[in-house]
């Protein structure tokens, strides 16, 4: 990159600078750096990031220079005041100056270091996975047990910045969705270490699928019958004959806290949120087969019976869920678990979660919706939040860029360019952006019951698996289709189907009067590919 050249990040022209540094011997720590990677593994995570900084360092390693002498802000190097410490040693250096570090009482930096996790962006993974470990070894100090590298928000396919000035103000957010709906879509959407897109309709269209559909679905209507048939109390699970249908629940509750564990053990946040919500996928499918608001107006005691073993059974998954996502959405599983009659979350020892905790007699709360479903108008009311705050943004971005950089060209506004004509019965390119169509791999088909012309389908699409209900059950026996690749629209408004909740589109060919085709490929593609 030569004087000029814009900066890859922020845009800003580069310019080339000659003075006198300070250098550490960087050069001289390459073979211990080394012998970090390889001898702690799990030092640098993702693996992509580990892979990144062993290439460099293994490259040869240069002197780093450490002050500066052209600025006047800054520590003052010791003994030549005329120097001052590089910012981003003297940032490095507070992770442990600020517990105490070099002082007289360093209780805290005895206590908390080192530490068992350093969170850091993927950009500056060089300053913490090479210069970092290097000087604390020089020190003779001891280095974090582990470096975590998250990946970029991304906003029209630009990493999201304040210099950029193309930020969404959390507070958009936090005023019509609120703070549990960004925390989700952030940890399920994106699969962390990596970059991750943002718009307003993905958060929506995740919120609905998820939170409103999913969870506060499953709560609203489990709580409700409770309170219907059993006059708010937890009833006793004693239905007569086989109980292979809640046994299978409870397995997967208990497979599904050990796996939700060993996720988030492993920085897997996606995943982790995504086994969970398999198990609010099985309970409503479960609720749907066994209609329990059916057996609730008959009086018969084999009826009772059976309706109290599947709302114990519905209700008790509910817990386990609300409890593995309480870190994720606090305010909302707060309410559930206050909604169960089971007090503070937060006294609960999560550690002991296990299945058969919910006692029987428990008295319910008040039950009120914890995720309201939102719509278009949603949408809209935070693109016209955002739009006012945008202004008071761009002023905070201007005053806190780097104060050494030189000062950005004053703004020009560009004229609107005029709506393009789109002739009847056209639609235009935008139209058709809206569309998001991926390649998804069906793992689990079988028929709907009650419904000659449909499939409930589990399409696999790399990052997630989404219940689609299909119409093509007279074209395809379930067989056919496991492990078949289709082509799935993935951001359609989930709708119910026969009681299951359909999330997606299966795209076919329907010739007039004949059976539907599936589309599909020659060519091997991946599973999660956008089709464009």
């Amino acid at each position: 990159m030569g004087p000029g050249a814009p900066c890859p990040e922020c845009g800003r022209p580069t310019e080339a600078v000659r003075e006198e540094n300070y250098f550490f011997k960087l050069s001289a720590f390459q073979d211990k750096l080394l012998d970090l990677y390889n001898g702690q593994p799990d030092f640098i995570r993702p693996e992509t990031r580990r892979n990144e900084v062993i290439s460099f360092v293994r490259s040869g390693l240069r002197d780093l220079s450490v002050s500066r002498s052209t600025l006047s802000w800054g520590v003052p190097v010791p003994d030549d005041p005329k120097h001052v410490i590089y910012v981003w040693l003297d940032a490095l250096a507070n992770y442990i100056t600020a517990l105490g570090y070099g002082s007289d009482d360093t209780t805290k930096y005895d206590k908390y270091w080192p530490a068992d996790v350093q969170m850091i962006g993927k950009e500056i993974v060089r300053f913490h996975c090479v210069y970092w470990p290097a000087l604390l070894i020089a020190a003779g100090l001891p280095v974090p047990h582990r470096i975590m590298a998250h990946g970029w928000l991304l906003f029209e396919e630009n990493k999201m910045s304040k210099s950029r000035g193309n930020i969404v103000r959390t507070e958009t957010i936090l005023d019509v969705l609120g703070s549990d709906a960004l925390r989700y879509f952030l940890l399920r959407e994106i699969v962390f270490g990596q970059d991750g897109s943002f718009s307003f309709d993905a958060l929506v269209q995740r919120y609905n699928a998820d939170l409103a559909n999913g969870l506060g679905n499953l709560a609203s209507r489990t709580l409700t019958m409770i309170a219907r048939y059993f006059k708010g109390e937890v009833p006793y699970p004693s239905r007569a004959g086989s109980h292979t249908e809640e046994n299978a629940i409870a397995d997967a509750a208990r497979q599904t806290i050990a796996e939700f564990h060993a996720r988030f053990e492993q920085r897997q946040f996606s995943r982790a949120l995504e086994v969970a919500w398999s198990l609010v996928a099985a309970v409503d499918k479960y609720i749907v087969e066994n209609q329990p608001w059916a057996l609730g107006e008959k009086q018969d005691d084999e009826s009772r019976s059976q309706l109290a073993t599947i709302l114990y059974t519905s209700a008790e998954a509910l817990r386990i869920v609300t409890a593995l996502a309480h870190p994720i959405v606090p305010d909302a599983t707060a309410k559930i678990w206050a909604q169960l009659g089971l007090g503070d979350i937060r006294k609960f020892p999560m550690s002991s979660l296990n299945w058969g905790q919910l006692h029987l007699g428990t008295k319910l709360g008040e039950i009120q919706p914890v995720f309201p479903r939102a719509d278009k108008s949603t949408i809209e009311r935070m693109q016209q939040l955002e739009e006012q705050g945008r202004d008071g943004s761009a002023v905070v971005a201007a005053e806190e860029q780097d104060q050494t950089a030189a000062p950005a060209p004053p703004a020009i506004t560009a004229a609107p360019k005029p709506a393009a004509t789109v002739p009847e019965g056209k639609i235009s390119i935008d139209d058709f952006a809206k569309v998001e169509l991926r390649v998804g791999q069906v793992k689990v088909a079988e028929k709907v019951k009650g419904a000659d012309k449909l499939l409930r389908l589990e399409v696999d699409l790399g990052t997630e698996v989404r219940q689609v209900v299909a119409g093509i059950a007279e074209a395809y026996a379930p067989e056919t289709l496991l492990g078949r690749k289709v082509v799935l629209v993935v951001n359609l408004a989930p709708r119910k189907l026969r009681g299951l909740e359909s999330n997606g589109m299966i795209v076919a060919a329907s010739p007039e009067g004949g059976k539907p085709v599936l589309a599909s490929f020659l060519e091997d593609v991946p599973i999660g590919t956008r089709l464009k």
